[in-house]
This record gives structure tokens, C-alpha cells and sequence, in this order.
């Protein structure tokens, strides 16, 4: 079947289903980006946090002043980082030579990242790249009570984590989005039932031309028909009914009430009492009507 032929309540559920697809779809992938953006917002928040409690332990202040630093705090910042679950807790001295590190080997080597505003004393968080890959991380001074910075802590969480912690989440963000797609869908589907069972399943070009059919042969029989809605007022007027009834041929008379059209009363009682009627006389003063009336199941 071309969309051409499709009925009016096929294309309506189509054009809704594209719709509510597209909808959810990038309501979805909002939800995603948001959910994204703020468990970054969280990694800024943590890596912050556990680095501000290493920078203020007495422990590793008085470990940045003895001779083997690294043999201090590189069990400590192991033990913080497990229980913290972050990826790095790296202690290091001004000259960002690391004392600590998840990988050993890298311990004494030169750390990668930005250390400027830790060491004029201010805390930042930043995004960057380094031996573990891209992170969220924190760097924190190390001040003495003089308030010189004998070291700094960077604490930080990777990328590949916080997209794992994400994905631990992706399946309820789905089953979210396939209910919502099935209610909706569902939904579209009752109001085009509905639609198709009051278009008997037409087309636009079908129900066109027998509109224009029909309407052509309204307005050719010799007969006057007039059509009145459940509300008492007029649908339809053929030209030979507004002849036989007097009608002004050029008046909008649709949505009128036939109350108010100054028809005979004989006739306007027929059409209020919504009987069925069959070749029933009813006189005026110009001329002799026959009148048929039948209702129909719209009323």
C-alpha cells in the first residue's frame, strides 16, 4: 500500500508514532547528556572533597618534611584511594615530583597536569589527560601553619569510570523509554481506531472526491434536502430546498439554528420532534410540501 492510498487514521498514526519516536528519543539522549554532565559534576565534587582531608592530615604534612616522603605516603594515599574509591591519590612535592601513585613506577617521576593555581594556594578541579587517561581531578595545596605550600594532593576519578557508573544506569533509563513508547504508541493507536471507524477507513483523496461527489449531486436533484445536526441547527441546504422554502439562495445558513429562519411551523415542529417521516404534507402559503424526514445514528 503507497502512503498515497494510506486512510487519513493510517497516516495520523504514522505521522504520530514518527513524533513520539523523535520525542522520546531526544528526550532520552537529553536525560543522557544531563545524567552525563552531572555525574562529572559529582567527580568534581568528590575528587575535591577527598583531596581537601589528605591536604589537611597531619600525617602527610609530616611526611612532606622527613627524607623518604614516598615511603610514607604512598601506602597512605593507596589505602585512601581503596577506600575512597577513586582512581589517584597522588601526593607530590612543589616541583610536582609524585611521592605517591596507583602505579609505582611512577612514583618520582614529574606530574602531568596544572599545578599553578594550587600552588599561589587556591584549590581548582579540572579535566585533563594523564598517565591513566582522561580524568576528573582535584588539586589541593599542602600549607604549613605559615601558610607556605610544602606539597600538593591531586585526587581524581577517570573518565572510563564515570562512564561505567553511567552505564550501570543505562537499563532503567531504557526500560523508561520503551514504556513510554508503548503507552504512547498504544495511545496513538486507540484515537486512530477511533478515527478510522469514523472516516471508515478513507484516504484524504477518497474523502475528497465523494465529498465533491456528493456534492454535486446534492445540489443537482430535484428535490429539496436539507440536513440538521443533533443540536437543531443546519449542516447542509441544497439549492432547491432554500427554492422551495423561501431561503435567501446566497445566505450562509450553516451552524444556523432552523428555529430562526422563519420556516413553517409544521416543519420546524418535524424537525424538533426528530421522527422518522414519510411523504408527509405540510402547507404554506405559497405552496404544498411533501416532507420525508429519517434520523440517522449521529442524530
Amino acid at each position: 500500500m503507497t502512503a498515497r492510498k494510506w486512510s487519513i487514521a493510517g497516516q495520523l498514526f504514522a505521522l504520530q508514532a514518527l513524533v513520539v519516536t523523535l520525542l522520546v528519543g531526544a528526550g532520552a539522549v537529553g536525560a543522557a547528556l544531563l545524567a552525563r554532565a552531572d555525574a562529572r559534576e559529582a567527580a568534581r565534587d568528590e575528587v575535591l572533597a577527598v583531596a581537601e582531608t589528605v591536604a589537611r592530615s597531619p600525617e602527610v604534612a609530616a611526611a612532606l618534611r622527613s627524607t623518604d616522603p614516598a615511603a610514607t605516603l604512598q601506602p597512605y594515599a593507596e589505602s585512601v584511594r581503596t577506600a575512597t574509591g577513586t582512581n589517584f591519590v597522588v601526593v607530590m612535592n612543589p616541583d610536582r615530583i609524585r611521592y605517591s601513585h596507583p602505579d609505582p613506577t611512577q612514583i618520582g617521576q614529574p606530574f602531568i597536569g596544572k599545578i599553578g593555581p594550587a600552588l599561589a594556594g587556591h584549590p581548582y578541579t579540572e579535566v585533563n589527560t594523564g598517565t591513566l587517561g582522561e580524568s576528573v581531578r582535584a588539586v589541593v595545596p599542602v600549607r604549613e601553619a605559615d601558610g607556605s605550600v610544602t606539597g600538593l594532593i591531586s585526587v581524581g576519578i577517570t573518565t572510563e569510570s564515570i562512564n561505567r557508573k553511567l552505564l550501570g544506569r543505562a537499563p532503567v533509563l531504557l526500560a523508561v523509554t520503551v514504556v513510554v513508547l508503548v503507552v504512547a504508541g498504544y495511545s496513538s493507536w486507540l484515537l486512530s481506531r477511533r478515527l478510522r471507524r469514523q472516516t471508515h477507513g478513507l484516504g484524504p483523496a477518497q474523502m475528497t472526491r465523494m465529498y465533491e461527489y456528493y456534492d454535486a449531486v446534492l445540489h443537482s436533484v430535484g428535490e429539496g434536502l436539507m440536513v440538521i445536526d443533533a443540536d437543531g441547527r443546519i449542516a447542509l441546504v441544497n439549492d432547491e430546498g432554500r427554492r422551495l422554502l423561501g431561503l435567501d439562495p446566497d445566505a450562509p445558513l450553516v451552524d444556523r439554528p432552523v428555529t430562526g429562519l422563519g420556516l413553517p411551523p409544521a416543519l420546524v415542529e418535524l424537525v424538533g420532534a426528530g421522527r422518522r417521516a414519510h411523504d408527509e404534507l405540510i402547507l404554506t402559503r405559497e405552496r404544498s410540501l411533501v416532507a420525508n424526514q429519517r434520523p440517522t445514528e449521529l442524530g
